[in-house]
């Protein structure tokens, strides 16, 4: 499925906030556990919206969501 560069945009920018509470509560737990092959299965039951974003996008947005959330 095919979405407009508005709409993957702001798919990125609400998944990244969900991310963020998921993190925080987590920490550096949470993307030790997401392993890249399950995020889609994840995401169909914690956040379905986002499975309209490509596998790079949610690369990009997990990576985004560590730089900024991760613990370091």
């Amino acid at each position: 499925m095919e979405i407009s560069d508005s709409q993957r945009l702001r798919s990125r920018a609400i998944l990244l906030e969900f991310l963020k509470f998921r993190v925080l509560a987590a920490e550096d737990q949470f993307f030790s556990q997401q392993q890249r092959g399950q995020r889609r299965a994840w995401l169909t039951q914690m956040h379905p919206q986002a499975l309209v974003l490509s596998d790079q996008d949610l690369d990009e947005v997990w990576q985004q969501a560590h730089h900024l959330y991760g613990c370091h």
